[in-house]
């Protein structure tokens, strides 16, 4: 704990050091930063909740990379298997919050796998380069965006259509394990039509993701291999008027261990995420104002089909889960006068899943199967936000949601949300709000499913402080955070071996992190996160340590230097604090601290042609993120980006 505490200390110590120095480019204009927290377009300034900005020119120093990798360097994250094998199962972590607490929202549109027990989307499918932007939205936002959302949203604009009537892009890069990856893409606007299509594909012969403890088991590697298409076409009626269709297609397929520390030969899964919708937005002076409604389609198939299979139980398993979202919304924002303005909508969601399993062994065939026609849940909700705006610095957000579902009933948020702006610099801010999680099909239909489940709720409570130098050259934002659940779902086994989900425990989480931007002269910038979190459940009424898998510490710091025109270093370094071991994993309770080092490198040859290499974990590294499952070890990407 020690330690812990003199490298916390002394990376807030650096922060205030640089204060005095210098700022990023990217906090120069705070006014002028534009984003959508509360599903409007606001000023930065203008919003007492806590949001960061991955921007175009951050995505591109990640380049050879994956969207959780980027993700995995932010404040508050913590992502298992974004540096394992490609095609890992992805455990998100948001703030010691667990996987499904964290909505994701892609150009607007929430995205879920209702095939899941957590209802939570796969990363895996939105590949690194079809992205634009990223608005990392913290704290619980169920009020505006819904079930999902009790940590905070995730919200991914991607790739958008160039102004010229036809511009072409391409890509190609080869790494490390045999990685191959590469995309081409046409875009352009004519008249009223603006257009674009984007194909990715990325394959790799991988490594074995299953750790061999006696390096003597000769595990297989583990390949993988995707194709992802995104097309989009938008109509202009007029400049206030647009229409908008859009489709998001992704197909993965990856081998599988059989488990920590164990292979198998022939164990693969299928991937598939389609999205397709439409939209219609209208936008005025005083008025903004969206129509969507979208069809989300997932399916994942499982088969283990071999003569060697490391499970004594069968001999040949086949799986099949599929999940399907439909989501109408209407929302929009109305001005009243400069100081107040309206937001509210209306959202209708329903879900359904099919999930089927086959076995057969020598105890004899075996089969489960969960029909879509009977594990289906719809949803109502209306929500409205009131918005004062720089009312002498002060702004003031206050609101409210009612949800209807077709099981357990209705439940309701709030939000409130204060903020001063003390001067042209600093800005004081409070968030109270509530959350909400719906129970997953699998956990209302299931064999082991419950009807009788409750949502689980939450209340967020976070104060901060954001700042910059008065010369504009270093910004710094501090935030700490308390996030009380309750009606936890748990999987329970009675006194009679009866195993089903109930609603029973409490969870408490605290916290606080630290973000730093400081510009070095006129030639780069550095940037520091450092995030610690600590909490405990309450398990039938005892206190119990329940944060598996998520350290308690975790810092992130990154020097990009551009001292030649065209040409970008970016050496980064990483450390991850010690954690508890998941209560099935092997070994040792307490995994221990580990760091990488990584180096981007770039140059942009013309306008038309940037070069690339990417170093990672250049000091080789032997850590598991999850006990038994291998991370990454030296690995480098190297290729290059055109445009025309």
């Amino acid at each position: 704990m020690s330690k812990k505490l003199t490298l916390l200390l002394t990376s807030i110590a650096l922060g205030y050091a640089a204060f005095a120095q210098q700022d990023s480019m990217a906090t120069r204009q705070l006014n002028e930063v534009v984003v959508t927290a509360s599903k409007t377009p606001i000023k930065e300034s203008e919003t007492g909740k806590i949001v960061t900005v991955i921007d175009q020119k951050t995505i591109q120093n990640h380049a050879g990379s994956s969207l959780a990798a980027l993700l995995n360097t932010q404040a508050g994250f913590f992502i298992n298997g974004s540096n394992n094998a490609l095609g890992t199962n992805l455990d998100l972590y948001f703030r010691g919050a667990s996987g499904g607490n964290m909505l994701i929202v892609i150009d607007g549109v929430p995205v879920y796998d209702p095939s899941q027990i957590n209802n939570s989307f796969d990363l895996n499918n939105i590949p690194l380069d079809q992205v634009e932007r990223i608005e990392i939205l913290k704290g619980g936002q169920s009020t505006l965006w819904g079930s999902n959302a009790v940590a905070g949203v995730i919200q991914i604009f991607l790739k958008k259509e160039a102004k010229k009537k036809m511009a072409l892009n391409a890509n190609a890069s080869y790494g490390t394990y045999n990685t191959f990856n590469s995309g081409a893409g046409i875009s352009g606007s004519l008249k009223k039509w603006d257009y674009l299509v984007q194909y990715n594909y990325i394959k790799s012969a991988g490594f074995p993701a299953a750790y061999d403890s006696t390096g003597k088991q000769n595990f297989k590697k583990d390949g993988f291999e995707q194709s992802s298409v995104m097309a989009e076409t938008r109509y202009h009626f007029s400049p206030s008027l647009t229409a908008k269709a859009f489709g998001n297609f992704s197909h993965y397929q990856t081998d599988l261990p059989a488990g920590a520390f164990t292979d198998e030969k022939d164990y693969t899964l299928n991937n598939k995420n389609n999205l397709g919708g439409l939209a219609l937005d209208f936008q005025h002076k005083k008025v903004n104002w969206t129509l969507q409604g979208s069809y989300q389609q997932t399916n994942r198939h499982y088969v283990n089909d071999s003569t060697y299979v490391s499970s004594p139980y069968y001999n040949y398993s086949n799986q099949q889960y599929n999940g399907n979202t439909t989501t109408l919304e209407t929302f929009g924002s109305i001005r009243f006068q400069k100081h107040i303005r309206l937001v509210s909508g209306i959202q209708y969601q329903h879900q359904n899943t099919s999930q089927s399993y086959f076995s057969t062994g020598p105890y004899g065939p075996y089969t489960s199967e969960l029909g879509q026609d009977s594990a289906n849940v719809n949803q109502l909700s209306a929500y409205a936000s009131l918005l004062l705006l720089n009312i002498h610095g002060f702004n003031f957000e206050a609101g409210g949601r009612v949800n209807h579902h077709s099981i357990y009933g209705n439940n309701a948020t709030y939000t409130l949300n204060p903020s001063f702006v003390i001067d042209e610099n600093t800005k004081l801010f409070i968030n109270i709000s509530s959350g909400y999680n719906i129970p997953s099909l699998y956990q209302l239909y299931s064999a082991y499913g419950n009807k009788n489940l409750k949502p689980e709720s939450s209340t967020t409570y976070e104060i901060g402080l954001q700042t910059q130098s008065t010369d504009k050259k270093m910004s710094l934002r501090l935030a700490a955070f308390k996030r009380d659940t309750k009606n936890l779902i748990i999987f329970y086994t009675d006194a009679n071996y009866n195993s089903y989900y109930i609603n029973r425990d409490q969870q408490h989480d605290y916290g606080f992190e630290v973000e730093s931007n400081t510009q070095i002269g006129t030639i780069g910038t550095w940037s520091n996160n450092l995030t610690y979190i600590d909490g405990h459940g309450i398990q039938n009424g005892v206190s119990v340590n329940n944060l598996f898998r998520r350290p308690n510490f975790v810092m992130n710091s990154v020097l990009t230097l551009s001292p030649v025109k065209g040409f970008t270093i970016a050496p980064a370094f990483k450390y991850v604090g010690t954690r508890l071991k998941g209560p099935y994993d092997i070994g040792p309770d307490l995994q221990p601290a580990y760091y990488t080092v990584d180096c981007f490198i770039s140059y942009r040859v013309n306008k038309q042609i940037r070069l690339f290499t990417s170093l990672n974990n250049i000091t080789d590294q032997q850590y598991f993120d999850i006990v038994g499952y291998n991370s990454k070890r030296f690995n480098m990407m190297t290729g290059a980006y055109f445009n025309f």
